[in-house]
């Protein structure tokens, strides 16, 4: 059955300047982030000038400008059948893992993919990548007709699938022309390492249980820790921290109220950059760490 869904787009957006952001005086509107998430809602107040400095230093603050749009209802029914290129959800710009017939063992090279063939009478498309690469290897030397082992990670899961060598182009670039995936399987669920992301958090340290929710931003996170970056020092290894802060995942906003334990703090660093702390979470729920794994995998 066809499913079909009416949702809004982020207002438009404009980029602020320092001097559009009062101090110590209520907002009349949100601050909002490039990507549209909240950084200081409507009533909230910027306390001084440390912390609008570590604003404009680790987010793009703008304000909304004008109606939300309406995005057209769009078919998301997929046809029945073997998974295909258009199931594992590639997309212009996507990491893929990649290793050849003659690469380093278990070793994958990292490589992007920069674009897809038209359609084929039955429907199949070839791949552009760019070379592989491995730190501390040379790049990977492709062959025509290598057969070629690949896993990409997609805001639809882990695919493990196989490719082979087309083409193998110099100019303007380095780059492979790949067959259309074949063999496609979906892999299950790993471990989670850290990822870099800038998600805005508000925090207060346990120990003062009547000190203001205080802002910060999320430097890397995982399903069981988060690296949190504030504008001035706060807080002491061991120290106990209320977390608020939120994301979105499949469309939906998933807000987290969570204790964090510090396990590192970091140095101070000059220029408004602050200082980093490494946290981990104690009471976040089973359900808040597959929303986090869902989040992840959808920005890896």
């Amino acid at each position: 059955m066809t499913e079909v869904s009416v949702s809004l787009q982020p207002p438009a957006l404009v980029r602020l300047h320092s001097a559009d952001i009062p101090l110590d005086t209520p907002l009349d509107a949100p601050i909002l982030g490039a990507d549209g998430a909240v950084l200081f809602d409507t009533g909230m107040t910027v306390p001084d000038d440390a912390v609008r400095d570590f604003l404009f230093h680790h987010f793009e603050p703008h304000r909304a400008s004008g109606q939300a749009a309406v995005v057209e209802p769009r078919d998301d029914a997929s046809p029945d059948g073997p998974p295909s290129l258009d199931d594992i959800g590639l997309v212009i710009g996507g990491r893929v893992g990649l290793r050849g017939s003659g690469g380093l063992g278990p070793v994958m090279y990292a490589s992007r993919v920069i674009g897809f063939s038209n359609p084929r009478r039955n429907g199949e498309r070839s791949l552009f990548v760019t070379q592989p690469l491995m730190t501390g290897f040379a790049p990977l030397e492709l062959t025509r007709g290598e057969l070629l082992d690949l896993v990409a990670l997609t805001n639809r899961g882990v695919f493990r699938f196989a490719c082979t060598v087309d083409a193998v182009c110099r100019e303007p670039f380095n780059y492979a022309v790949l067959s259309a995936p074949g063999a496609i399987r979906r892999l299950r669920a790993r471990k989670f390492a850290r990822m870099p992301t800038r998600l805005p958090v508000r925090f207060a340290v346990e120990r003062d249980r009547h000190a203001p929710l205080q802002f910060g931003r999320v430097s890397d996170i995982s399903p069981y820790g988060m690296s949190l970056t504030a504008p001035r020092p706060t807080a002491l290894a061991g120290d106990r921290l209320r977390l608020s802060f939120r994301f979105s995942t499949d469309g939906v906003d998933v807000d987290i109220d969570a204790f964090a334990v510090v396990r590192h703090v970091g140095a101070e660093e000059p220029g408004g950059a602050g200082i980093a702390y490494g946290l981990e979470f104690e009471t976040l729920r089973p359900s808040e760490r597959i929303a986090l794994k869902s989040f992840m995998a959808e920005h890896s």
